[in-house]
């Protein structure tokens, strides 16, 4: 992005890297260019031990985090005196896919003409070797790290800065790196909108305790003018990120959304429902196989299950998918299961098959089944339900000796498994709600009718569980995998 007065201020790639390419011969240093905003000048500026930069999107945090991390292996920087070099510097991740696009921010940004030969990058791969590392001339080296791909070897490291773009929701992991640093004296920054990678509170007890500062800045006109100018930046399609540009943000962010997407707030908010995009004169259909917007053409089948931890009553949902247009995914809620009191899981087979045969359906018919994680006692045995016993129960009731296809998968397994996949999933059932013909309930559903009018947030509300039992079902879509081929089911 560009400030007013023509200056590159990296809040986003679009311009920053038209200005690389300009360059002859590749060796000036980039970080000359850039012009910072209050809050990414009070995280490059502050000296505490762990300092945090909390803020919603759109604010160019990452950006700051680079240029801090860099200064660091350089030995100078230009906001506060750090330690002589050579140094060891890690950048911490919590997933791959996320280290590729921060790697690629701090490649822009590095001065070419200090890193070593061996240094490359990739924008598909990142940094090249083993090491994933960038090796600064005079001796200091920069470590690329990942939580979630179990990349991060703590065993004998000893490192004198750490640099965590997105909070890590693993107070040990925390820990641990912190423990790297006593040697050195070394200290932490954290660049991060919360809510987005589970469980915060033990990063909250810090900020509460003293023990890191926050530097929390809300999305508002002020933190968006360059210190020393009096204009705003101006975005990627050039228009300034004024009040009206702020003001057009909120508005067009998802109100459960705005506190922490915008405004960098430790929750999402609570209103009166979660899904405020759903209209029952728009949404739900009375008889939808057969109604005017009935499914045409060849639908994807999937079936969630929640076995409703506090209440035992289970929830089940069938959907269909047309995915045809990548771009205008279509749902289809056909049929679910909502006992008004506790289940069995027999109960729950022979009830979960009714839904399946009321739309003229088999088992085999289906695409996906997903279930909630089995419930246990406190000594991890399975003394409730699992996905498992739901199979055996079912396979009983169909008398298959030799078992069902499809099987039930778990539903918080895999990619898109932490706490932030409940919001990520929300997001995207909004989304087909927004967007016209994207969405529709059968009305024989009256259950999760109820639920998605009623759902504030809580994860102890009775409205849950038919929600997650829709997550679930939606798993495939909301976290796509490689496509593998698959049969579908004709409608109309």
């Amino acid at each position: 992005m560009l400030s007013a007065a023509g200056r590159v201020n990296p809040t986003g790639t679009g311009i920053f890297g038209p200005l690389l390419a300009l360059r002859e011969d590749g060796r000036r240093d980039p970080l000359r260019h850039v012009r910072w905003t209050p809050p990414q000048m009070a995280f490059l500026e502050s000296q505490y031990p762990i300092r945090l930069l909390r803020t919603g999107n759109q604010f160019g945090k990452t950006w700051a985090g680079a240029a801090d991390a860099i200064w660091r292996c350089l030995g100078s920087h230009p906001y506060q005196e750090v330690r002589r070099p050579p140094i060891e510097v890690w950048v911490v991740c919590k997933s791959w896919s996320q280290s590729i696009a921060v790697q690629s921010k701090l490649w822009h940004l590095v001065p070419k003409d200090s890193v070593t030969e061996d240094t490359a990058f990739s924008p598909k791969n990142g940094f090249k070797g083993v090491q994933r590392a960038i090796v600064f001339r005079n001796g200091s080296i920069m470590r690329v790290k990942t939580v979630g791909q179990d990349t991060l070897d703590l065993a004998s490291a000893t490192i004198h800065y750490i640099w965590i773009d997105e909070p890590l929701g693993d107070a040990e992991t925390f820990s641990e790196l912190q423990m790297r640093l006593r040697r050195t004296a070394g200290s932490i920054g954290i660049t991060m909108t919360p809510a987005t990678t589970g469980d915060l509170a033990w990063l909250r007890d810090l900020v509460e305790g003293g023990k890191a500062t926050d530097m929390h800045y809300r999305m508002d006109a002020a933190n968006f003018i360059p210190v020393g100018s009096s204009r705003p930046l101006l975005d990627e399609a050039g228009t300034p990120m004024d009040s009206a540009w702020c003001a057009d943000q909120i508005e067009s962010t998802l109100g459960w959304a705005r506190p922490v997407r915008c405004h960098g707030e430790w929750e999402y908010g609570r209103i009166n429902a979660i899904f405020e995009n759903f209209h029952p004169l728009t949404h739900v259909v009375p008889g939808l196989t057969s109604s005017d917007v009935r499914p045409r053409g060849e639908l994807k089948l999937s079936i969630g299950v929640d076995y409703g931890e506090e209440r035992l009553r289970t929830a089940a949902v069938l959907i269909g998918v047309d995915d045809s247009d990548p771009e205008m995914i279509r749902v289809y809620v056909l049929g679910e299961y909502a006992p008004d009191s506790a289940t069995t899981i027999d109960m729950d087979a022979a009830a979960i098959l009714e839904m399946v045969a009321a739309h003229g359906l088999r088992w085999s018919d289906l695409d996906h089944c997903y279930g909630d994680k089995r419930l246990q006692d406190a000594r991890g045995r399975i003394t409730r339900k699992s996905n498992s016993m739901l199979t055996r129960a079912l396979e009983k009731a169909m008398r298959k000796r030799a078992g069902i296809v499809p099987r039930f998968k778990g539903a918080k397994r895999g990619i898109g498994r932490g706490a932030g996949s409940v919001w990520m999933g929300v997001k995207w059932i909004n989304d087909r709600m927004i967007t016209p013909g994207c969405y529709f309930n059968d009305a024989g559903t009256p259950r999760l009718i109820e639920c998605l009018q009623k759902w504030q947030g809580g994860t102890a509300e009775e409205w849950k569980d038919q929600i997650d039992a829709l997550r679930y079902a939606l798993r495939p879509w909301i976290f796509p995998m490689s496509r593998k081929p698959i049969h579908t089911v004709r409608f109309g």
